[in-house]
């Protein structure tokens, strides 16, 4: 198989025959990491140099998306046989509301970018509050009262301030995403050209 050194001429840069079913194995995850690793690095680029036009970009797919997808699942509850007929008009209605939501989204792509933005950093606020808020409850029960208690006062108080400053929070939490997205998508690429190397 190739696996070990000089085990086998044929073995290729992946330490696998390349015709074995490990050597495919191999090298189908290596394309899943390195594509993968690409549309990371991309992202987490296009974040950081061009926040807006990337916002405004993934806000438009996203509109697309909603609008393709109810299209289709509205087509289907229509002409549909054996779907009951409560389920049938739900479906119908839900997915008209939900292809009205995608043309406002694509009609005002600037409005809905910094909502979507802002929903999200709002969100995140109020997670990061309740999880302080727990994280206090529960100290009683952590090894490091005082530690549990710290951490979550900061919590609390990091919610608060996306609250107090949800647009600054939003441009943060952008820049911040660019560049986790950066620094995945070169692992990712590394990981693509090292994986399934064996010494020889």
């Amino acid at each position: 198989m190739g696996i070990f050194k000089n085990d086998d001429k044929q073995s290729s840069g992946f330490g696998f025959d390349e015709n074995s079913m490990a050597g495919k194995a191999v090298k189908a995850v290596r394309w899943i990491y390195a594509i993968t690793g690409v549309l990371a690095l991309v992202t987490g680029i296009a974040l950081l140099f061009a926040p807006a036009k990337s916002l405004i970009f993934l806000t438009t797919v996203l509109g697309f998306y909603f609008v393709i997808t109810a299209a289709i699942r509205l087509f289907t509850a229509v002409f549909e046989p054996l779907l009951p007929t409560g389920w049938r008009a739900t479906s119908i209605i839900t997915n008209l509301l939900i292809i009205l939501g995608g043309v406002v989204i694509l009609r005002n792509q600037a409005f809905s970018t910094a909502t979507l933005t802002t929903l999200v950093v709002v969100v995140a606020g109020f997670g990061w509050i309740v999880e302080g808020i727990m994280s206090i409850l529960e100290s009683e029960l952590s090894a490091n009262r005082a530690l549990a208690i710290l951490s979550g006062a900061l919590s609390i108080i990091a919610g608060m301030f996306v609250f107090i400053y949800p647009l600054w929070s939003a441009t943060m939490l952008v820049l911040f995403s660019g560049a986790a997205l950066l620094v995945f998508g070169m692992t990712l690429i590394i990981r693509a050209i090292q994986f399934g190397k064996l010494v020889r």
